[in-house]
């Protein structure tokens, strides 16, 4: 997808189904926006929300998606269902809020969320937030992963650079050089987690 444009939600992609799943496998996007001041960006995928619903992205690169108008918000937007996230490169992306919104379905015994082997890197979110991680009491894990060089310039109000308000675990992760008022913020008295990782 390729400088693609959109007045409403989800500049390259659409896909709501309360029924359904979603897979994108294998996808470039570059340059794709919504010129509305209060929708998403690159995708907004809404799917089923139980476990056998897939609510994926692989092997796939979203890169310099840019819209700075005040109250564009997340790059990708990914809701319900299981949300899994290998190999996906988000590179100079900018908006004013939330660069990256999951909302998986909740289940205490498992990780509803994976996020592995992936970059996120010089992502700009002027009013807050990279990675916005929001099902109260989710189990949210990030593997492998390189998140580098992120900015959220409202510093007082930043939130961080990854916010939650559920279980996270981070194994194996360089989170290095990220500019925000936390590098990592809990609404609630969930647990973050990290494990042989390098930060700041």
């Amino acid at each position: 997808f390729f400088s693609c444009k959109t007045s409403s939600n989800g500049g390259a992609v659409y896909f709501s189904n309360s029924g359904g799943q979603c897979v994108l496998h294998e996808v470039c996007g570059y340059d794709c926006c919504t010129t509305n001041s209060n929708s998403h960006q690159f995708a907004y995928i809404y799917v089923n929300n139980v476990a056998s619903s897939k609510n994926y992205i692989n092997y796939s690169s979203i890169v310099r998606c840019v819209n700075e108008v005040s109250g564009t918000h997340y790059t990708l937007y990914l809701g319900q269902g299981k949300i899994c996230c290998p190999s996906v490169n988000m590179s100079m992306n900018k908006c004013y809020y939330r660069t990256i919104y999951c909302n998986p379905l909740c289940d205490s015994n498992s990780f509803t969320c994976s996020i592995s082997y992936s970059s996120f890197t010089d992502n700009t979110a002027t009013g807050h937030t990279c990675f916005f991680l929001w099902t109260q009491g989710a189990n949210f894990e990030i593997k492998s992963c390189n998140i580098l060089r992120n900015k959220q310039t409202d510093y007082p109000n930043s939130a961080g650079t990854i916010y939650t308000i559920g279980n996270v675990m981070i194994d194996d992760s360089c989170i290095l050089e990220n500019k925000a008022y936390y590098t990592f913020n809990q609404y609630s008295s969930y647990t973050f987690t990290l494990s042989n990782c390098t930060v700041d």
